[in-house]
């Protein structure tokens, strides 16, 4: 291996005063391409970030001698380690450790005992956010210093740090998604089949006054309709059985989550139409054509347009999606489903555009499904929709 290459890799800092917990790590971590350091302890911790300073930092927080809140007190008083991200491992029921630790500027908790998928599916979040975040402020800081004048640099600069902001969009949907039982390419998906419908839209219908801008912002902040789910607790997100009626109504809590805190970014940032977008999505997802949805029970076209299109869209690639408690449906049986709620579930007319798609729609899931779903002999219908 060249030293090019051993340079390259990222450097993660296991802190943990129990070596069985450090081996787990390690053995857990050993072979996804880091470089591994321990300490068993905050002093030794501090001493080694500030002589190294690692890509992460995986901190204990109960350690005698100085505690993990006490060490990213410290490291926050250096100059060269007070930006390291810190995941915090912590006891299952230790919320008030956890919220501690979110506050003192830790990005993120692991739940003792470690679950191997969570640890590495974390640490690949993490990582890769760190050098978007990076990537971001080295692009502003570049575009700053070019010559207004410079056009055509400022406008490649600019593509640049769009770019930036969608992978940034796409990995903060892949840490809500961490956490769900939802994996393949269920992301990937939500992007094409939103950007097919409202490309439809925008150009079947021209009395809306839509924009490509906007057919834009819904393909790519589709990806952020489950964000909210981050905030939902484990023991309901990854429940396997069926939920009870409280544990359904905490479930449902995820849209007004997502929706508040991309609205609350929003808003920061001034007027911003992909955030915007994305609030709109994450927040009336789940509402009903006929009301009966939820958060705010809103109906018809009191619904924004990108969140019925995702609505949609979600219920199509569920339905065709293999999940621990179900078969996945083949395109077929999902196409009778919608046809079959137009009105009550779903945008009418949205569903009419969706007709006109079944054939893009079907090559989309057979592509990036890999299957066809189950019963792929049952009788239906020519005209599903009929």
């Amino acid at each position: 291996m060249s030293t090019q290459q051993t340079e390259a890799k990222d450097t993660i800092l296991m802190v943990d005063d129990n070596p069985a917990n450090l081996q787990v790590l390690s053995q857990t971590l050993d072979g996804q391409g880091y470089k591994l350091l321990a300490a068993t302890s905050g002093e030794q911790a501090i001493r080694t970030a500030v002589r190294v300073v690692p890509q992460l930092l995986l901190l204990d927080i109960m350690m005698p001698g100085l505690d993990g809140f006490e060490v990213i007190d410290e490291l926050s008083r250096h100059k060269e380690t007070h930006d390291i991200p810190v995941i915090f491992l912590s006891a299952l029921d230790d919320t008030e450790s956890k919220v501690k630790g979110l506050e003192k500027g830790a990005v993120d908790y692991i739940s003792k005992p470690f679950q191997p998928e969570e640890v590495i599916a974390r640490v690949q979040t993490h990582l890769q956010l760190n050098r978007l975040k990076n990537n971001l402020a080295e692009s502003n800081r570049a575009l700053h210093d070019l010559n207004e004048h410079l056009e055509e640099k400022v406008c490649d600069r600019t593509q640049q740090i769009v770019r930036g902001r969608d992978a940034l969009i796409f990995a903060l949907a892949r840490l809500a998604e961490a956490r769900d039982s939802e994996t393949g390419r269920h992301l990937e998906r939500m992007q094409v089949y939103s950007a097919k419908l409202a490309q439809y839209i925008f150009q079947q219908q021209p009395e809306l006054n839509l924009s490509k801008a906007w057919v834009k912002h819904v393909e790519r902040t589709a990806v952020l309709h489950d964000i909210g789910k981050i905030g939902i607790p484990d023991h309901i997100l990854l429940k396997p059985g069926k939920l009870t009626d409280d544990e359904r109504g905490i479930m449902q809590q995820h849209a007004e989550i997502g929706g508040k805190a991309l609205h609350d970014i929003s808003e920061q940032w001034g007027t911003d139409g992909f955030l915007m977008v994305a609030a709109e999505i994450a927040l009336g997802h789940h509402e009903k054509w006929d009301g009966s949805g939820y958060p705010y029970g809103k109906s018809g076209q009191d619904i924004p347009l990108a969140a019925r299109i995702v609505a949609l869209a979600d219920v199509y690639d569920a339905l065709t999606s293999k999940r621990p408690y179900k078969e996945a449906w083949n395109h077929q049986q999902a196409v009778d489903y919608i046809c079959s709620h137009s009105g009550s579930h779903f945008d009418p007319q949205l569903v009419e555009a969706f007709n006109q798609l079944i054939p893009q729609f079907a090559e989309i899931a057979a592509r990036m499904h890999g299957n066809s779903g189950t019963d792929p002999s049952e009788h239906l219908p020519e005209d599903p929709c009929a």
